[in-house]
C-alpha cells in the first residue's frame, strides 16, 4: 500500500506542475481543417458533419441504384437527429456493413471523420450486388453538438442499452455509491488552481483507503442512482436508444445474413494505437484475433485489459441477435482511439476531467478562465487537436478495417 501510494504521489506531483504546460501547448493548436489529406477528414462543428454526411448519396449512387437518406429526430427544440444513409446490394442481400458515431456525443467527430475516410476510401473494395452499407451519424446528436459525452439527459448512451429495464438491478454498482462524494462535487468550480490542488489531495487520500481499481470499477461500469453524476445510464431507454433499438430489430429481422457493425469511440487506450474492443461474445482469443486482423491491439473476453459494462450497445445487439435471428452471423465491436494514454498520468487525468466536466454541467462558475480550461481540457479527452494524432487515428482505421473485412469476407477481391 504505501509503496502504490507513492506511485500516486509521484504522479500527482508530475500531473500538477508538468501537466499544465503539455495542457496550454496543445490547446493553442488550431485545427488544420480543409487543408488535404489525413486532417481533411476532421471536422470542427456537428453542423459541418452533418452537412458532410448529406453530401454522401451522390457518392454511393455511382455503386449502389438503390440508396435512401433518413433522419430521426431526436431534439425538436435544437432540430437534432439521427441521419442514416443506407445503401442496399442490387441483386442478393447477402453481407451488411455499418458504421455508427457518436454514441458518446463528443466522441462523434473522430466516428465522423472515419465515416468519411470509409466513403472517400473503401465503397471501391465492396461488392454492391451482393453488400448493403449502412452509416449512423450522431448517435447523440445532442451531445455531439454540445462537445459532451452524454444526453441532453446527463445520460451515457452506452450504458443505456438495457435488455430489460423491468429486470434490472439499479442500484448494481455499489462502488460508484461508496465514492460518490467524490465523483459528485455539490458546488460550482471557483479558482482552477484550487479546484486542481484540491482533486490531486482527495484523490490521494481516496487511493489510499478504497484503493486504485475500486475507483475504476466504480466509474467503468455505470452507474443507475445519480442522474447528476457521471457514467448515468439512465432509468429507461433515451431517445436515442428507442430509435437504435427499433434499428437493430429492423436489420436482424431483414434479409442480411452476415453483418458487421462497428462503434465508434476515443478515449480508452494507448494515446498512439486504436485498439479493436471486442464483445464479451468474441470467441477468439486475445492472440488469434491479433492474428486473424493483422492488427497489433485486439481487446478479447481473455485479455487483461478487458471489461464489460451494464448497457452496452454492441452487447446488446448480441442478445438481440441470439434472441431473434440466431441462424444470421454478426460481428458487432468497437474501434476505440485511445487519447490521453493507458498509464497513471493519463488514467488520472481521465478521471479528473471526467468529475470536473460534470462539475461544471451542473454547477457552472464564476471565472470565464476556469470555463475555458475545463472544457478545453475536456474536448482534448476525447477528440485531439493533434496533427500526429489525427493523422495516426486515420492509420489504424485504415489498417484494423482492412484486417477485420478481410477476414470476414467484405472486401471484394477485384
Amino acid at each position: 500500500m504505501k509503496k502504490l501510494l507513492l506511485i500516486i504521489v509521484s504522479a500527482l506531483f508530475l500531473l500538477f506542475f508538468l501537466a499544465p504546460n503539455y495542457l496550454l501547448a496543445i490547446n493553442q493548436y488550431k485545427s488544420p481543417e480543409g487543408n488535404g489529406g489525413e486532417l481533411s477528414y476532421f471536422p470542427e462543428s456537428y453542423d459541418g458533419s452533418k452537412a458532410r454526411f448529406s453530401t454522401y448519396s451522390s457518392l454511393f449512387q455511382d455503386k449502389w441504384k438503390d440508396v435512401k437518406e433518413t433522419s430521426y429526430r431526436v431534439d425538436q427544440k435544437e432540430n437534432l437527429s439521427i441521419d442514416l444513409l443506407q445503401a442496399d446490394a442490387a441483386k442478393e442481400k447477402k453481407k451488411l456493413v455499418i458504421l455508427s458515431s457518436a454514441t458518446h456525443g463528443i466522441e462523434g467527430y473522430t466516428g465522423s471523420a472515419m465515416q468519411d475516410v470509409f466513403v472517400k476510401e473503401y465503397l471501391k473494395k465492396l461488392d454492391p450486388e451482393t453488400t448493403g452499407v449502412l452509416l449512423i451519424h450522431g448517435v447523440n446528436p445532442w451531445g455531439m453538438k454540445h462537445f459532451r459525452r452524454y444526453t441532453k439527459n446527463n445520460v451515457d448512451l452506452n450504458r443505456n442499452f438495457i435488455y430489460d429495464w423491468n429486470n434490472f438491478d439499479r442500484n448494481t454498482n455499489k462502488k460508484y455509491t461508496e465514492l460518490s462524494a467524490f465523483m459528485e462535487k455539490p458546488s460550482g468550480i471557483s479558482s482552477i488552481g484550487i479546484h486542481d490542488s484540491a482533486f490531486y489531495g482527495e484523490l490521494a487520500v481516496k487511493a489510499a483507503t478504497k484503493g486504485t481499481s475500486v475507483i475504476k470499477d466504480a466509474l467503468l461500469n455505470g452507474q443507475y442512482t445519480n442522474p447528476k453524476g457521471v457514467y448515468y445510464g439512465g432509468n429507461g431507454d433515451e431517445p436515442s436508444t428507442v430509435i437504435m433499438k427499433q434499428l437493430f430489430e429492423k436489420v436482424l429481422k431483414g434479409p442480411y445474413q452476415d453483418i458487421i457493425h462497428i462503434d465508434l469511440h476515443t478515449g480508452y487506450g494507448p494515446r498512439y494505437q486504436m485498439s479493436i474492443f471486442s464483445s464479451v461474445s468474441e470467441t477468439m482469443k486475445e492472440a488469434e484475433a491479433k492474428k486473424a486482423f493483422r492488427y497489433p491491439l485486439v481487446f478479447t473476453p481473455d485479455s487483461k485489459e478487458f471489461y464489460v459494462t451494464n448497457g452496452d450497445m454492441t452487447e446488446y445487439f448480441y442478445k438481440r441477435k441470439t434472441a431473434i435471428a440466431p441462424e444470421k452471423k454478426l460481428y458487432s465491436t468497437t474501434f476505440e482511439f485511445g487519447t490521453l494514454g493507458d498509464d497513471t498520468i493519463g488514467s488520472i487525468q481521465s478521471l479528473k476531467r471526467t468529475i470536473e466536466e460534470n462539475q461544471l454541467f451542473q454547477h457552472g462558475t464564476n471565472s470565464s478562465a476556469s470555463r475555458t480550461i475545463i472544457q478545453n481540457r475536456y474536448k482534448e479527452m476525447f477528440y485531439p487537436s493533434e496533427a500526429e494524432w489525427r493523422i495516426k487515428a486515420v492509420k489504424d482505421f485504415r489498417q484494423a478495417l482492412n484486417g477485420v473485412m478481410m477476414n470476414k469476407g467484405f472486401f471484394s477481391s477485384k
